[in-house]
């Protein structure tokens, strides 16, 4: 009895959700009578990063490098390549990753995701996002102190503005920075490292005007 137990728990364990890290990239979510959908803004495949998009204050002992990577990519469908940054620095300091292209939003946004891949240092990641009025706000995606992928969440709050002014007058958020600010209190610089790869949305068409007022 027990040899026949035993496979048809790791048969059920197998299929079971959450078995593996792997994600559905058309994953779908249902709120009310509204479906949100999850939309890729930058997989890193094919977009060229240099050391331009790296910015940061040049004393102290800062320094900072980037570079599109290809091993052990985050578990993500067909993910190949994603984003390297390493920065030596610490409390007080600030780097921003400028986004190659530009990564827009023009659907109502339920959340942000970024996957990163973290080494136990206490970092804080967070993205600048301007909204549909133009007003910056700034989003915390949270702690690096973890270590291995891990899909990073931030909800949208109610401040940010993101419905059209009108409804047949499109207006779209963007995703301006993603910035690190170190955590560690050491008299000298450190050198850290963490990954990124898939920057998504959770969102879901806006509002549209099928009324006809000609009658």
């Amino acid at each position: 009895m027990k040899k026949i137990f035993l496979p048809v728990l790791l048969i059920l364990l197998m299929i079971a959700p959450g078995f593996t890290q792997d994600k559905d990239t058309k994953k779908k979510e249902k709120i009310g009578d509204k479906v949100y959908y999850e939309h890729v803004l930058e997989d890193f495949e094919t977009t060229k990063y240099t050391q331009k998009n790296l910015q940061f204050r040049i004393s102290r002992g800062q320094e900072g490098s980037l570079s599109i990577r290809d091993q052990y990519p985050a578990p993500i469908g067909k993910s190949k390549k994603y984003l390297g940054i390493k920065i030596k620095g610490k409390k007080g300091d600030f780097y921003q990753i400028m986004p190659e292209k530009e990564l827009i939003i023009n659907k109502y946004c339920r959340s942000i995701a970024v996957w990163v891949y973290g080494k136990r240092f206490s970092g804080e990641l967070s993205l600048l996002l301007q909204d549909a009025t133009k007003q910056n706000h700034r989003l915390v995606l949270g702690s690096l102190n973890f270590l291995g992928w891990r899909k990073l969440i931030v909800k949208m709050h109610n401040n940010i503005k993101q419905e059209d002014e009108y409804l047949n007058q499109k207006r779209v958020m963007k995703i301006l920075q993603i910035q690190y600010r170190p955590q560690n209190i050491d008299i000298h610089p450190r050198w850290q490292y963490f990954y990124i790869d898939d920057i998504s949305v959770m969102a879901r068409d806006k509002y549209t005007d099928r009324q006809s007022d000609d009658w």
